[in-house]
């Protein structure tokens, strides 16, 4: 069964993907007892710091790609059919959203076994080889048409001259604006860290580059991109020419291969993967891919996808198996650690409590070309950032804001992932937990941190509301 070709389309199965089988999932309506750091709350109350730019505030702004990538851009579309492109790209965009993970052989020989009981039943048991001969081929038809509907396709994207250009008018924007937000994060959580190598692996048109070089334009010194695409390759280059295949490329440490070096003997500060893992054919080449771009990571390795149900088990799954490996191999050592966005790293509590529902973030950003007239847009995109080494800042267990919070008239309700790897649902008032600890809520926005000291208590189960 490894060799059918599945052909149905992805769009009502990325739905499910996205809002899971129903609207509604269980959730800890948390009954614990919070309280503010003190220093946090001595500068609230003597209003050194307002509420609106407390410590946990990431500030989820709008983002417009630079200036000069802009102008690149601009440059090489210029010759370029635009409305064909603009059609193209959109077409590409809802194909990558629905990207799902490749189906491994395994599971479709299983699927394909059982849905043969399923069709024959107790006969298959009592049939001779003859009359199991005669209809093997019925049998097998009835089969493969069960496995097209129940299973998923999956084929590599891959990218000529066209595609490298639709991309970059359907995924520049966002690609940006997604990449930022995690460098941001990074820089929030250790303000110290300058990368100045940057590894980025499937780099298509170079968006981390340009992401990275907004943070530490004068530390980074070295970019190793790696994508097998010729042609994404050549436009990567082109735009950092300035939209001109005769002018140099001014930054000196620029280099571009097809294929991830072998060795692990040259290794980078900041390693990143964005839209990638997706792509590779099956678990094993991307647990191999991920082994290999940890082996590379001098300090930080960024790993970012759609936040799609699929995205986010592509994330989830390189986070296991970095963390469960690095304490294999060092059990009394540092190993990995999980900067952002968990506050801790144990399991998923999504994953471990099958709440079908992934852990994702939104960034905002203003999208250029896909339309005639520049429009405000949003992606939700699944991330992780693994440290390799050094100490975690306090603030790291502050609980992570998972859904967007709900301001009603005299309480907050806010739905966090916290330090004990539980999700938790708290509804503030200012009645019960002080006006400083209401309005900070009221202040934080999806993806915040909330700057707060929780206390065991007993919980209420509920149902978390998407």
């Amino acid at each position: 069964m490894s060799g059918v070709r599945i052909t149905r389309s992805l769009f009502l199965k990325s739905l499910r993907s996205v809002l899971g089988p129903h609207n509604a999932r269980f959730v800890s309506r948390a009954n614990n007892t919070v309280s503010l750091p003190q220093e946090i709350n001595e500068a609230l109350e003597s209003s050194e710091m307002k509420h609106r730019r407390h410590p946990g505030i990431r500030k989820n702004i709008q983002v417009s790609i630079p200036d000069k990538l802009l102008a690149a851009a601009t440059e090489v579309l210029a010759t370029r059919d635009i409305g064909q492109l603009r059609e193209a790209a959109s077409i590409l965009r809802l194909q990558l959203w629905t990207k799902c993970l490749p189906t491994e052989d395994r599971e479709i020989r299983d699927k394909a076994q059982a849905l043969e009981r399923q069709l024959l039943g107790d006969r298959l048991e009592s049939m001779t080889p003859e009359e199991r001969s005669q209809i093997e081929d019925q049998v097998e038809q009835a089969v493969l048409k069960k496995l097209k509907e129940q299973i998923p396709p999956w084929t590599p994207l891959n990218y000529d001259e066209f595609g490298s250009y639709t991309y970059l008018v359907g995924r520049l924007a966002a690609d940006y604006a997604t990449i930022r937000a995690v460098l941001a994060e990074i820089r929030h959580q250790n303000p110290a860290f300058a990368p100045k190598s940057l590894l980025d692996f499937g780099s298509g048109i170079g968006t981390s580059f340009w992401a990275t070089r907004e943070f530490w334009p004068h530390e980074l010194q070295e970019y190793f991109a790696v994508d097998v695409s010729n042609d994404m390759n050549t436009l990567a280059r082109l735009l950092v020419q300035g939209g001109n295949p005769n002018a140099e490329v001014k930054f000196r440490g620029y280099y571009q291969r097809q294929f991830l070096p072998a060795t692990h003997k040259i290794k980078f500060d900041l390693v990143t993967s964005a839209f990638s893992l997706l792509e590779l054919p099956s678990t094993e080449h991307r647990l191999q891919t991920v082994a290999s771009l940890w082996g590379k990571t001098n300090s930080m390795l960024v790993l970012i996808e759609n936040g799609t149900l699929e995205g986010h088990r592509a994330i989830l799954e390189a986070r296991d198996f970095i963390l469960t490996t690095t304490k294999k191999e060092d059990p009394e050592g540092c190993g990995a650690r999980v900067l952002a966005p968990c506050p801790h790293d144990q399991d998923c509590p999504r994953e471990t409590e099958g709440f079908g529902i992934p852990c994702n973030f939104q960034a905002r950003y203003e999208e250029p070309f896909l339309l005639q007239k520049k429009k405000s847009a949003r992606l939700n995109y699944s991330y992780v950032v693994l440290q390799r080494s050094g100490s975690l800042p306090a603030e790291h267990d502050w609980a992570r804001l998972i859904r967007p919070v709900l301001c009603r008239s005299n309480h907050v309700v806010c739905r966090v992932c916290c330090h004990d790897a539980k999700l938790r649902e708290f509804v503030f008032t200012k009645a019960r937990h002080g006006r400083h600890i209401y309005r900070v809520a009221r202040c934080s926005e999806w993806g915040d941190q909330l700057p707060v000291s929780i206390l065991p208590s007993t919980e209420e189960t509920m149902q978390e509301s998407k």
